[in-house]
């Protein structure tokens, strides 16, 4: 194989050179070597996908490849063509290469293939158990999605978008990895947490039982955690935290029960808004001072609202919601203001 199988890399993703096309160029655009062509490709693949690619997907990767070295190198001025080549790469050959590739693998398969993704979405105001292809269980909370392989091979890496409890089925030989926005989880087999909403400015880990390790998404290893610990990362500043916990407080909502231990009215006023599907606005900063230590256990919401206005000086207004041909079109909504008639006797 006379071709450096980093540049091929670097073709796919869009980072490469100009010497790295020509040479991309010379090696498919030249007669013969069939059979090393598709040793690269082949190579590359399972590198990318941990799997082989069947024949007749290769040779159509291969006349894709083909079609778009000769439509890219049609006659033009060459400060111009290249230019204008490196303006479209990002866009132009990740599709071409990796979405074709995979497209063609998909659509050759007749069972649910090892590299198929499934989702599972749980929609706002309700709480969903899974259990997935490795005999790992767990629960997602409100408003969560969590992707995975439909069927687990070397790895078990699934990705989190929201909150989800896991309990992992042991297996040394194959690490669980838990992907968010910011972080990398890795462990063996254990039971932990995960909070990573994309609409908040924080990620978090609570570990329950067992070991897991913390990654950067640049691959760097930030904390080790054990029984009672979590983790706290501002994904704004990239800084972050460890500290001791109870974590079966962080874990309650599982069983149905809702728990503040000592949290400000912005995070009560979120985790209230999740839970419950419903809106709430803080009218007055002055309420972002006050914390809560309560637990709610399957408690209708306007009983929940009324029993943090008995333990602050809250006042709580719903909001009229609009309504178009006689249907409702937005979800409840709650103003939550300072009762300065209260406020002396707290």
């Amino acid at each position: 194989m006379d071709i450096d199988p980093e540049i091929l890399q670097r073709f796919f993703v869009g980072k490469y050179s100009r010497k790295d096309y020509l040479a991309i160029k010379a090696f498919f655009g030249k007669a013969g070597k069939e059979d090393e062509r598709k040793e690269l490709i082949q190579s590359h693949w399972f590198s990318f996908q941990a799997e082989v690619l069947p024949d007749e997907n290769i040779d159509r990767v291969l006349e894709r490849i083909h079609h778009q070295i000769q439509r890219e190198s049609r006659p033009a001025k060459k400060t111009r063509f290249i230019a204008l080549f490196q303006r479209v790469a990002a866009i132009l050959i990740v599709p071409l290469v990796l979405t074709f590739l995979s497209l063609l693998y998909f659509q050759s398969q007749k069972t649910v293939s090892e590299t198929a993704i499934a989702e599972i979405q749980c929609p706002l105001g309700v709480r969903t158990k899974f259990v997935l292809p490795d005999g790992t269980s767990g629960f997602l909370n409100s408003g969560s999605t969590l992707a995975y392989p439909a069927i687990f091979t070397k790895n078990r890496n699934v990705v989190l978008t929201g909150e989800a409890f896991f309990d992992v089925a042991h297996d040394k030989e194959h690490p669980f990895t838990v992907k968010t926005s910011h972080f990398s989880t890795k462990v063996l087999g254990t039971q932990f947490n995960v909070i990573a909403y994309d609409s908040e400015t924080t990620e978090e880990i609570i570990l329950k039982e067992g070991k897991v390790e913390i990654y950067s998404q640049k691959g760097d290893k930030l904390e080790v955690l054990r029984p009672n610990e979590n983790l706290v990362l501002n994904t704004q500043t990239g800084q972050y935290r460890k500290n001791e916990v109870e974590a079966a407080q962080y874990v309650s909502w599982t069983e149905g029960k809702l728990v503040f231990r000592n949290e400000n009215m912005l995070q009560v006023a979120s985790r209230i808004g999740r839970w419950y599907n419903v809106e709430i606005e803080i009218r007055d900063a002055e309420l972002l001072t006050y914390s809560f230590r309560a637990t709610f256990i399957d408690e209708p919401l306007e009983e929940v609202l009324k029993l943090l206005a008995e333990t602050a000086p809250l006042a709580i207004e719903e909001k009229k919601r609009a309504t178009v041909n006689n249907e409702i079109v937005e979800k409840r909504k709650f103003i939550i203001s300072l009762d300065k008639e209260r406020l002396e006797a707290f």
